[in-house]
């Protein structure tokens, strides 16, 4: 069970160095101010290394020597692709490759340290709680880019731990130097299982940082065991350490069979607790939820993880049915407005347009002025339509893919998006949920839909200071009672103002007060309105 698939010994594998005070001082002249090639120097010595016959105590001197330092490229390095809508580009996409490398080859370094350790080795404890350390991490940064991770991580996920437990040393606290703390191997396996289960697809950067900083403080409370907890009140989570896949319930085992549960009941007393205490108005910086917390995103994150982690629910209220069929989308309010209105390129309402020589003469000789220069700009991707799959529907969601063979924009949590499924007459406008690559590199995007059937309208701002404001393009949201749902703009970003009283043109001009911000989103705002006079 617990032979490691690693790299076969080379003569021609030619490490700079091959101890551990060789691999310090080679170290000691490596410019780690410039990230980029300090990196990729990194991922070529643990390559040489990882194809070195050498004792399994000097490698691991040398890759403790390494690890800060490789913690460090890999932070930074990530830290330039967290933020970037997707897909990556091929430049950033060749850089999180080499992240993802540079875990993998320091993973197989300890791994190869673990296959060549001798009987009940002291060190079991460090290079299990290491390698556990390597894939936490990988998963971590794959999230960080919204991008799937290999099914293999689960099985090296389950496998370390496991060595660590038949060694007697999971619960071993070790020091970690990159951390700057101590943890054992059973913390580090419970942390990388709950993070994957807080549905990282659909948090934001924030949300995905302190759920990993809470993690750090909660994992001692949800130990492994052997035997069912004796708490039924709580659905266990199962794991199969012969698996590729991370924890279960009883209702998805399909066929998988249990090695060990996951015990989650101090952890729901946990999450319980600080709920209660915000809502009685206790500060999330007072809990030890962090500084950077507030009310009440806050608490509705720690809901959220209690039904994933403690009630094994998704939080949606209604069923999406499986579908298979093709969609089209687009990605800009410019290009929704134009789709919407039925292919009318937008002009300044009430404004005489001049024509040019060039259509005068048009007009002369064919009665009316060429379209083509509109269409040019179409087709040149002006009001672009990308083609996408439908796989999943309900009454308030969509879930969509765009294979990675075809083109389109780039996407991001709360972005405004139209879709229009292939047996549908209208566009639908929505926010962009949840969105992730997989290994193909096709986008899946988890799309709520804004109720109502949007129209496409202008506005600008009215009063003194706004005399010579132009029209520009928004949507309009229709009242629907059944749905609680009222009349609504959607609105370019940073456009809402209290009170504000916007002139509205469709086929017919009307004063709108902005009332409030229904909700804001990463290219737009939704605001309720009322009328102004």
């Amino acid at each position: 069970m617990f032979e490691f698939k690693l790299p076969e010994f080379s003569a021609d594998a030619k490490p700079e160095f091959r101890d551990s005070a060789t691999c310090a001082a080679w170290l000691a002249e490596l410019p780690l101010v410039n990230v980029a090639p300090s990196q990729i120097r990194l991922l070529d010595q643990l390559r040489q290394l990882n194809r070195t016959q050498l004792a399994a105590a000097e490698r691991l001197k040398m890759l403790e020597v390494l690890r800060e330092a490789i913690y460090f490229v890999q932070a930074e390095q990530i830290k330039k692709l967290a933020n970037k809508p997707l897909p990556l580009t091929k430049v950033e996409r060749s850089m999180f490759t080499q992240v993802v490398e540079l875990w993998q080859e320091l993973l197989l370094g300890y791994q190869h340290c673990l296959q060549g350790a001798q009987g009940r080795d002291s060190q079991i404890a460090l290079m299990c709680q290491r390698g556990l350390d390597c894939l936490a991490s990988a998963m971590f940064d794959h999230a960080r880019v919204y991008h799937d991770f290999p099914d293999t991580y689960w099985l090296a996920l389950h496998q370390l731990y496991a060595k660590a437990e038949e060694a007697g040393e999971f619960a071993t606290p070790v020091a970690d130097t990159a951390r700057k703390t101590e943890v054992s191997c059973s913390e580090v396996y419970v942390r990388a299982l709950l993070f994957a289960l807080a549905n990282p697809d659909e948090q934001q950067q924030k949300q995905l940082a302190q759920i990993e900083r809470w993690l750090e403080r909660w994992t001692p409370h949800a130990p492994v065991r052997r035997k069912p907890p004796e708490d039924k009140s709580l659905p266990p989570l199962l794991l199969d350490f012969g698996s590729a896949s991370g924890p279960y319930r009883d209702a998805d085992a399909n066929g998988r069979t249990a090695s060990a549960w996951l015990d989650i009941t101090d952890l729901a007393r946990i999450l319980k607790k600080n709920v209660v205490l915000l809502r009685k108005g206790e500060s999330p910086a007072s809990l030890g939820l962090g500084e950077d917390c507030a009310m009440p995103s806050v608490e509705q994150l720690l809901v959220l993880l209690f039904r994933l982690w403690c009630e094994g629910k998704n939080g949606r209220t209604q069923v999406r049915r499986r579908v298979d069929a093709k969609a089209q989308a687009c990605c800009t309010l410019a290009s929704m407005h134009f789709h919407i209105s039925g292919g009318k390129t937008f002009r300044q309402p009430g404004l005489a347009t001049t024509l040019t020589r060039q259509q005068r003469e048009e007009i002369a000789t064919f009665g009316h002025a060429s379209s083509r220069h509109e269409e040019a700009f179409i087709d040149s991707g002006g009001y672009a339509i990308e083609d996408w799959l439908l796989r999943e529907e309900s009454l308030s969601g969509l879930r969509i893919v765009r294979p990675a063979a075809s083109t389109g924009g780039r996407y991001a949590h709360t972005q405004l998006i139209a879709v229009r499924p292939a047996d549908a007459k209208n566009f639908l406008v929505g926010m962009v949920r949840w969105i992730r690559t997989d290994a193909n590199d096709d986008l899946h995007l988890g799309v709520r839909i804004i109720s109502g059937m949007p129209q496409a309208v202008a506005v600008r701002p009215t009063g003194i200071n706004a005399q010579a404001e132009k029209f520009v393009q928004a949507l309009y949201c229709p009242a629907l009672a059944a749905l609680s749902a009222p009349a609504s703009l959607i609105l370019p970003l940073g456009w809402y103002r209290p009170k504000r009283v916007l002139e509205v043109h469709s086929d017919s001009r009307e004063l709108l007060l902005l009332t409030g911000v229904i909700e804001r989103g990463s290219d737009f705002e939704r605001v309720a309105i009322e009328s102004a006079r």
